[in-house]
This record gives structure tokens, sequence and C-alpha cells, in this order.
């Protein structure tokens, strides 16, 4: 589990990224995709 400041740091550089995407809404949920199957999640 994250500490408290790190969850923040976390949501607050996750929410700064997605403010102004470059990629469009399904190349963006795609690259998520990936990047959950390749760090061993399953769908």
């Amino acid at each position: 589990m994250l500490s408290t400041e790190t969850a923040k740091m976390y949501r607050d550089f996750y929410d700064l990224v997605r403010e102004d995407p470059a990629l469009d809404l399904q190349t963006t949920i795609l690259v998520g995709l990936a990047a959950a199957l390749a760090s061993g999640c399953e769908p």
C-alpha cells in the first residue's frame, strides 16, 4: 500500500497528465490496457 504522501503525489501527477491529453480516448485506453497486461494484470 502507498503512503498517504506518495498516493497524493501520484494523484497530483495523474491529474496533471490527464488535464491536456495528447492522445485520443481510444489510444489512451489501449495504452492503459497494454501497460496493465505487460505488468501481469488480467483483463
